[in-house]
């Protein structure tokens, strides 16, 4: 079973969304926003080999390390929220380079 890690890229996203989910009013304490956006991480951490992965569009082939090879996976929080995982897979890992909710300005 291949590992799952994170870039310093989505580490930093990361930060930037707990940020976020606080100022725009979804969560009151940024523990809360933390609490929220683990879970998210802990699931695409769990369940990234068995989930349906597609073909990442060729916009994000900008966050990969070979330009190529980069696909995605579709996690539904809840009923107004998905997340999209954008990962490598590489030799010995599986490689997050990205995340995205359908809340976002990205266009999937």
């Amino acid at each position: 079973m291949k590992e799952v890690v994170y870039t310093q890229q989505a580490l930093l996203q990361f930060e930037e969304s707990v940020k976020e989910l606080v100022e725009q009013g979804y969560f009151g304490e940024e523990d809360y926003a933390v609490m929220y956006l683990r879970d998210i991480f802990r699931y695409f951490a769990l369940n990234l080999q068995n989930s349906l992965s597609v073909d990442a569009p060729e916009y994000f082939t900008r966050y990969c390390v070979d330009g190529k090879n980069l696909y995605f996976v579709r996690y539904r929080k809840n009923a107004h929220t998905t997340w999209y995982a954008f990962y490598e897979e590489l030799e010995k890992v599986y490689s997050i380079v990205y995340l995205a909710n359908n809340n976002s300005s990205l266009k999937i």
